[in-house]
């Protein structure tokens, strides 16, 4: 498995797969955009995306304004890396 930046930048290996109240249960949780995500206010980030060390977060262009984010479910593992890179946090964990 790969670093991502952040990982690279601060020294931290790769985290358990599983993360939050829903592991211990045996459940991971997913990751959902909320409207409050920036990209979705007509500002560019992609932020999310960059911190997702499986590619799990991408960005879809859309006509007039830009990429919106998108989360493959079948990809994120629930490790928590994209919700403290947010600076709207609009990234919430959910069951999946």
């Amino acid at each position: 498995m790969g670093f991502t930046r952040r990982q690279l930048l601060t020294g931290r290996k790769p985290g358990p797969t599983h993360f939050g109240p829903l592991a211990a249960q045996g459940r991971p949780w997913r990751a959902r955009v909320t409207t409050a995500c920036l990209a979705r206010r007509g500002i560019e980030c992609r932020l999310c995306s960059e911190s997702c060390g499986v590619g799990a977060i991408f960005f879809r262009p859309q006509p007039g304004g830009p990429a919106r984010p998108h989360i493959d479910a079948g990809r994120c593992t629930g490790c928590g890396d994209c919700l403290p890179a947010c600076p709207a946090a609009a990234l919430i964990p959910e069951a999946p």
